[in-house]
């Protein structure tokens, strides 16, 4: 039996109707996808935490973190919530969580950390511990690998504004082993103009040293000398992102009483991952008008603890 070409054709338009049909009923059913909307809350204690609010009623927030996963915050345990903007995220305000760069080379600066951060800075002559108490109050320890001397630190942090940090603080320590005796203390202020992405800093401090070297050991025959010294000192640094991963790190360290000295350190930094960043440099030391390198570069290892 043969088939018209009449009917061949109305099947023909058939198919291709009822596919455009298909096909507009695909596109109409489509959900748009809705950006993601990032948040920061902050707790009555200073704590932030950033994430997606997966829900939240009278009594609580569910927060979805990246580093902590899932978590429940208390509404009375919340001070605020703020969503992130994209001016936020350009500009780097949340690597505000960002502990490392609250450190240099030598010096630290006025950023603060966030409660119960913690991290290990290794330099090629000693570790550096730091651990904030709470947001804007820090402890720690740093040494050499000789244990000579050993130094407890400690520092207050607070803001004026998004781009303005101060912080109070104070370095004190002693020989330990090698003299037990002789014991100083530097306390300091710094401001910091910027964020963890990009910032400029200044630190004014105090250096005291005193004791009694050789009289520790009970031994009558020592000679009874004392020492007692005393400077100001003064640090310049500053922090700039080239790439996403790599930064400028700048650095001094100027002592003040003559004969005046100081020591100037321009490196990098590289953070390949959250937790983890390298950063190495070359220092001078600037004294009667000349420069004189050191020899060995200057590296540093951070790790979150």
């Amino acid at each position: 039996m043969k088939i018209s070409k009449k009917f061949k054709l109305a099947i023909l338009v058939f198919f291709m109707t009822s596919y455009c049909l298909i096909i507009n009923a695909q596109d109409t059913l489509k959900v748009n996808p809705q950006p993601v909307r990032t948040f920061v809350i902050t707790k009555n204690d200073g704590t932030d935490y950033y994430g997606i609010i997966i829900s939240q009623d009278d009594r609580e927030v569910l927060l979805e973190t990246k580093e902590i996963g899932r978590l429940y915050i208390p509404k009375h345990e919340i001070k605020s919530i703020r969503e992130l903007t994209i001016s936020d995220l350009k500009s780097g305000a949340i690597l505000g969580n960002n502990m490392f760069a609250s450190r240099y080379f030598l010096t630290t600066n006025g950023l603060r950390m966030s409660k119960g951060d913690c991290y290990a800075l290794f330099n090629w002559w000693g570790p550096d511990i730091q651990y904030a108490v709470s947001a804007g109050l820090t402890v720690g320890a740093m040494s050499t690998w000789f244990a000579v001397p050993i130094v407890l630190t400690a520092k207050t942090t607070f803001s004026a504004n998004e781009s303005l940090h101060f912080g109070l603080g104070v370095l004190a320590g002693t020989l330990s082993w090698a003299d037990w005796g002789t014991v100083g203390a530097l306390p300091y202020c710094t401001m910091t103009l910027g964020n963890s992405t990009n910032n400029i800093n200044i630190t004014g401090g105090y250096a005291m040293i005193s004791g009694n070297p050789g009289n520790d050991n009970g031994n009558l025959h020592t000679t009874n000398t004392s020492i007692s010294e005393s400077a100001p000192l003064l640090s310049f640094g500053c922090l700039f992102r080239i790439t996403k991963k790599v930064s400028f790190v700048g650095d001094s360290f100027i002592y003040m009483k003559k004969p005046s000295f100081s020591i100037i350190v321009p490196g990098i930094r590289v953070s390949s991952k959250p937790n983890r960043a390298f950063q190495f440099g070359f220092a001078g030391i600037s004294a009667d008008g000349k420069m004189t390198p050191i020899p060995m570069p200057m590296l540093s290892w951070f790790i979150r603890i």
